[in-house]
């Protein structure tokens, strides 16, 4: 079966037996699993330990800091990924959109911190950024050779900008359903987009899977006329490419 590579899951929110069967019905599947705290950190590295598909990242989900979320649980996470040789970071970043103004400030001091560390260990970073797609960039620019912005609903005119930097954008299984995404399927070119499931999320009653993966593939296929392996070529290339081990 040909590699498919989940760019975005929270693979450590499921049981093993369900990560089992996940990864038994589609023995390609490549999940790159993000974490959003300390204790997830740990269960993702444990679970890349046992499953060779599962690819681990180490980061400290903004929403942290609607909940009492602490600069120190920050460093706990960057300490955790310095010590487990983790090189993927996420899910980090900033949100506009779902967080109060007055964590504005934390956000972004947490996010300089896992863009240190990402130049460091010469990462991957996987991010999160409602409402503040252009801040992200800002920031990134010039400081991390590789990025993602995960589940891209953000302006289409900068989507080009994205390209420029080297970076990629991710599409989600909502776009079944979230006519925004769509569009951006359709306007983004093959070589700057890669997928993934962001399991096991629930939008709008779809519970988000992996196995979803192959099927985005085909939709975006459709919406843009081309053969779905033309898509599932592009794709692993970009998402190898992200991961610092590119396609021979």
């Amino acid at each position: 079966m040909s590699v498919v590579y989940d760019m975005h899951a929270h693979t450590y929110e499921l049981k093993d037996d369900e990560i089992e069967d996940i990864l038994a019905r589609d023995r390609g599947l490549v999940i790159v699993s993000v974490s959003d705290a300390p204790k997830s950190i740990v269960r993702t590295y444990e679970l890349s330990r046992s499953y060779d598909q599962v690819i681990p990242c180490a980061g400290y989900h903004p929403w942290n800091f609607r909940e009492g979320g602490s600069l120190e649980g920050v460093m706990e996470s960057i300490r955790l990924a310095e010590r487990l040789g983790v090189t993927c970071i996420g899910e980090v970043g900033l949100d506009r959109k779902f967080l109060p103004d007055d964590t504005w400030d934390i956000q972004v001091e947490a996010f300089k911190k896992f863009i240190e560390l990402t130049s460091e260990v010469d990462g991957f970073l996987n991010i999160h950024s409602p409402g503040a797609w252009r801040d992200v960039l800002d920031m990134i620019s010039g400081r991390v050779e590789r990025a993602m912005l995960h589940w891209y609903t953000g302006p289409l005119d900068l989507i080009p900008v994205v390209k420029d930097m080297g970076y990629y954008i991710s599409i989600n299984p909502a776009i079944r359903i979230q006519e925004k995404h769509r569009r951006v399927a359709e306007y983004a070119p093959l070589d700057v987009i890669v997928f993934e499931s962001d399991s096991p999320y629930n939008y709008r009653g779809l519970r988000l899977s992996p196995l979803m993966v192959r099927e985005s593939i085909r939709i975006v296929a459709g919406i843009k006329g081309v053969d779905p392996n033309t898509v599932l070529e592009y794709s692993a290339r970009n998402s190898s490419l992200l991961l610092g081990s590119p396609l021979g």
